[in-house]
């Protein structure tokens, strides 16, 4: 139901009110790439496989109530000793500021509001000058972690109290830090209630609230490109609040899992891994298309589906994300080249040294499941004629002859990695 909704207000909305928004980051591979880990991650083991993939950051909460035991007295040790070891691997991090204490009740009356202010400023001071990105909750429009009061998620209630909470919640850290990043939002899904609780806190201030950058996690879409439509939307609201459309922007988690999680993209279910495969790198791409600053994968491991190592062994998805940063580490993106079919992508990378490649691509129709994509030939410019190296998602190589006309190429789901430079 979730799925005709969105594709329903996607079908209502103006062209012009779907295009992209935002101009694409303009940073290098992979610095605003990285993953969701929990606790068993939590270890020199994990971290240095993330290290080795090449993936530059890591999201992982600071839980409240695993370091204020007994009111006014913080212990970050533990923490203390996670961040430590990212740092020494030179890995950033995201914290999500996360949960309700026991010991003042739910953050959205008082006294929980105001000591979890004095918590986040506490942190925030601990950290100073240790460049980690603080994160205000997570996905606070949902019942599952926002509480049990009220109906459902997404009201204008749990807007108007997640709102008081940032407001009251980054003056305090700004006195402790004012150079520390502090995230709002954390939005679960993007789909009609969803962006009915974004416009609730934006008619509320949140837009005025002082945070750094707005993040969400775009679950509820069957493919990366749906992104596109989704974000243009969604900025599209901050406008109509009175904010600006360039609001800095990050995907702090998503994943397409396999099974049944929630997420799931459907399709033909032998085809689940590659699918999962597929999406990490065109989601990773499509982000950065849209200017957001980091992309978050969820997650290293767990058993909902998600993980990139499954009983310890590698899957699909985690050797596509080993190719993805060896063929474009160093790259950033240059444009987006004009296709017939508009969900046919052509993206263009330079490594500003005179190297250039291409990635190409084909996505089904919006809110369609991957198993509808149709593959097809398309002529791909290249600049030149002769033989044209080509890689596959996961890395086998292959001479493609180039002629006057272009590069002759099949565009499936699975994204390709062309050299037509350096």
């Amino acid at each position: 139901m979730r799925l005709k909704i969105l594709a329903l207000l996607f079908s209502a909305l103006p062209l012009a009110s779907i295009q992209s928004m935002a101009a694409p980051w303009t940073g290098t591979i992979p610095e605003n790439f990285g993953v969701q880990l929990k606790g068993p991650d939590m270890n020199v083991g994990t971290l240095d496989q993330v290290q080795a993939l090449g993936l530059k950051w890591v999201r992982r909460g600071c839980i409240w109530e695993g370091v204020e035991k007994e009111k006014g007295v913080y212990d970050f040790s533990r923490y203390e000793a996670f961040v430590k070891l990212c740092q020494e691997r030179g890995l950033k991090v995201i914290t999500p500021i996360t949960f309700n204490n026991k010991l003042y009740g739910h953050v959205k009356d008082e006294p929980g509001r105001t000591a979890y202010a004095k918590y986040a400023a506490a942190l925030a001071s601990h950290f100073r000058g240790q460049g980690i990105h603080f994160e205000i909750w997570n996905e606070p429009n949902t019942k599952t972690f926002w509480g049990g009061h009220g109906k459902k998620g997404n009201s204008e209630a749990y807007a108007i109290e997640y709102t008081n909470l940032v407001k009251a919640t980054i003056p305090a850290m700004r006195a402790a830090d004012p150079d520390c990043v502090i995230l709002a939002g954390s939005v679960s899904n993007m789909w009609t209630e969803s962006y009915k609780w974004m416009e609730f806190c934006f008619a509320h201030g949140m837009l005025d609230a002082g945070f750094d950058v707005w993040s969400v996690h775009p679950y509820g879409l069957k493919s990366p490109e749906d992104y596109i439509e989704a974000y243009a939307h969604m900025r599209g609201q901050m406008v109509a609040a009175g904010g600006k459309p360039d609001i800095r922007l990050m995907n702090s988690e998503r994943g397409f899992p396999i099974g049944k999680a929630e997420g799931h993209a459907g399709g033909d279910a032998a085809m689940a891994y590659d699918y999962q495969a597929w999406h990490l790198v065109r989601q990773y791409l499509i982000d950065m298309l849209e200017g957001a600053e980091a992309t978050i994968w969820y997650e290293w491991s767990g058993k909902e589906g998600f993980a990139l190592h499954r009983d310890g062994e590698p899957t699909p998805a985690l050797n596509a994300c080993k190719e993805l940063i060896r063929q474009l580490r160093g790259y950033r993106l240059e444009k987006r080249i004009p296709t017939e079919q508009p969900r046919d992508f052509i993206l263009s990378f330079t490594d500003g040294k005179g190297g250039v490649k291409l990635v190409a691509w084909t996505a089904p129709p919006a809110m369609q499941s991957p198993d509808k994509i149709t593959p097809h030939e398309v002529l791909i410019p290249v600049g030149k004629k002769g033989a044209v190296t080509v890689h596959d998602l996961f890395g086998k190589e292959s001479k493609v002859e180039a002629g006057d006309t272009g590069l002759p190429l099949r565009l499936t789901g699975a994204p390709q990695y062309i050299t037509t430079g350096g």
